[in-house]
C-alpha cells in the first residue's frame, strides 16, 4: 500500500537512516541542517579553531531573522558559559558571490557586527572578547555554486590567548 508515493513498508527505513544521521558522532546534521546546540558549541569551541554557523539574515541587509536569533541564543548561552568565559572569538560573516564583491564585504562586516551586538547586549559576553570581521565573498564553502545560501554564513573562530609578558 503506498501513501504519498511511499511505501508504507519503506518508512522504517527511512526513519532508521535519520535516526543515524542525527546520532552520528560528527553531528553533522546538527551543523549544516539546524540549530548547533549549547553543548555542541561548548564542545566544539573547546576542541576546535573554527565553527561554521548557519545564522541567516534579511536579503542584502543585516537584519537578524527569528532562526538566527534562535542560534544565536545558543552561541550567546555557550560562550556565556564556565567552560568557554576565558576565550576570545571572531566573528567572522560570509556572503555568497552576488553582487559586488565590495558591497558583498561591507554587509557581511555589518552582519558580523550586528551578531557581536546581539551577543553583548543579551548575555552579557565582555566586548573585549568578540571581533567582528566581514570576509564577504573571499571564502566561499562551495565555489562550484557561488551564488548558493550555504556560502552566506558566520563562522565563530576561538582566538589565541596572547602570552603574557615576562
Amino acid at each position: 500500500m503506498k501513501q504519498d508515493g511511499i511505501n508504507k513498508s519503506g518508512w522504517p527505513r527511512i526513519l532508521a537512516i535519520f535516526a543515524l544521521l542525527a546520532i552520528s558522532p560528527q553531528g553533522v546534521l546538527a551543523q549544516t541542517a539546524g540549530i548547533v546546540t549549547t553543548d555542541v558549541l561548548i564542545d566544539r569551541l573547546g576542541s576546535v579553531a573554527a565553527l561554521d554557523l548557519n545564522i541567516q539574515f534579511g536579503v542584502n541587509n543585516a537584519s537578524v531573522t527569528p532562526r538566527a536569533k534562535d542560534q544565536m541564543r545558543e552561541l550567546g548561552i555557550a560562550l556565556a558559559s564556565k567552560a568557554l568565559s576565558a576565550g576570545a572569538f571572531e566573528i567572522i560573516g560570509h556572503t555568497d558571490a552576488s553582487g559586488r564583491a565590495a558591497t558583498n564585504k561591507a554587509l557581511s562586516q555589518k552582519r558580523a557586527e550586528a551578531v557581536r551586538q546581539y551577543l553583548i547586549r543579551n548575555f552579557g559576553v565582555e566586548p573585549a572578547r568578540l571581533q567582528a570581521t566581514g570576509r564577504g565573498e573571499e571564502r566561499l564553502a562551495d565555489k562550484r555554486r557561488p551564488t548558493h545560501a550555504i556560502n552566506r554564513r558566520m563562522e565563530i573562530r576561538r582566538l589565541q590567548a596572547k602570552p603574557a609578558n615576562p
